[in-house]
């Protein structure tokens, strides 16, 4: 019954974009005594020509079509990530003694699937294991539009469209630190001359609020341009800096008590040059100042306004061997973030999608309170 259904609706929906079939005009018989062909004959081959496209149409639905299968439509990839460190730490306070620390274990593991569903809907899904804990870091669905409308809108958890945050290194750089922010966001974007210009808008429900609120008031905004090959460049803006991931956790007075939100600026480039160099320029910054013990302490007097930057230049040293520095530092980063920070580390893939990394930085914080010294080194296998 389903299949004579399937066949009478697939009979109409072709007969209708066809439209109505030519008369065929009868042939007298030629010389040799051969009679043309009769309406019957007709009629039998354009039954079997309906029936092949009706079969096509059923092949190319289902789910095993070559190119159609759901497994094809599937994509999975990842990252395991094994680490090694020692870290030495000097106190500026004589009554604190030195610290020596050091570990080996699972830094990471990452398993991301992206789903293609209809051409203009995607989905895309990832779960993380660090610290000793599981958790869905992102998941969200995209919606794109046609080449003449060539808008986007990206709904679900997602890391916001504020910061750059790409690095040669194993650890994160400051401005990272600062403002990476992953919420459940609805971010809507139009790229413009020919992919050039990017610019994308979004709001969120920010970890951090002011008093007694709840609710969706925390925004982002974004613009990134390629104007010349190999040039990155971009700028943009949040509603909430304290909303962040890790500056969220250094709010003394609690997550629903600032006394307003503290919006956020960044800016950005990168520059691939000679198909050897690359050179990341980074900066964030909040734009006003929050109230003195809202951050770090509740006993802190000083208003603070943190800023923090990052300047990295990495060489290909061979075709899978990189060497890279990093200069960085922060205003009003407290123990939260070093005020000056420099290093250097070394890539080698000596497998394919095989990494290892090592890594040294030395850290200073705020009023000398104390420094660090620490060595990385990084076993990474990505699929």
């Amino acid at each position: 019954m389903k299949k004579t259904i399937l066949f009478l609706s697939c009979l109409f929906l072709v007969c209708a974009l066809a439209g109505p079939m030519p008369a065929q005009e009868k042939k007298p018989s030629d010389q040799s005594g051969k009679t043309s062909q009769s309406p019957d004959d007709n009629n039998e081959k354009r039954i079997n020509t309906l029936e092949e496209r009706i079969k096509n149409l059923e092949d190319y639905l289902s789910p095993e079509s070559p190119g159609n299968k759901w497994y094809e439509r599937i994509k999975i990839s990842g990252v395991i990530e094994a680490e090694a460190w020692c870290q030495e730490t000097a106190f500026r306070d004589p009554s604190k003694g030195d610290e020596d620390t050091s570990d080996v274990d699972l830094a990471a593991v990452e398993l991301a699937g992206d789903i293609d569903f209809i051409g203009h809907v995607s989905g895309h899904i990832m779960y993380k294991y660090e610290d000793d804990d599981v958790f869905l870091d992102e998941g969200f669905i995209t919606l794109t539009g046609t080449e003449e409308f060539p808008a986007y809108l990206i709904a679900g958890r997602q890391y916001i469209p504020f910061g750059f945050f790409d690095t040669h290194f194993i650890t994160d750089p400051n401005t990272l630190i600062l403002g990476e922010t992953n919420e459940g966001a609805a971010v809507a974007g139009h790229p413009f001359a020919g992919g050039m210009i990017d610019v994308s808008l979004g709001a969120f429900n920010g970890e951090v609020h002011e008093d007694g609120d709840d609710e969706i008031d925390s925004f982002v905004a974004s613009i990134a341009s390629n104007p010349f090959e190999n040039l990155t460049i971009g700028a943009s803006y949040t509603s909430n800096l304290a909303g962040s991931d890790s500056l969220s956790e250094e709010v003394a007075v609690g997550k629903d008590n600032l006394d307003s939100l503290v919006a956020g600026w960044n800016v950005f480039a990168c520059y691939e040059f000679l198909e050897r160099f690359r050179a990341i320029g980074e900066y964030v910054a909040a734009l006003d100042e929050f109230n003195s013990g809202e951050l770090y302490s509740t006993s802190d007097a000083s208003e603070r306004k943190p800023s923090a930057w990052s300047l990295e230049f990495g060489a290909t040293i061979m075709e899978n061997l990189e060497a890279a520095v990093r200069y960085g530092g922060s205003d009003d980063g407290a123990e939260f973030i070093p005020e000056t920070q420099y290093g250097a580390v070394i890539n080698w893939e000596f497998f394919e999608n095989t990494n290892l990394a090592v890594e040294y930085l030395h850290a200073e914080f705020e009023h000398d309170a104390q420094e660090t010294d620490s060595f990385t080194a990084q076993l990474a296998f990505v699929f």
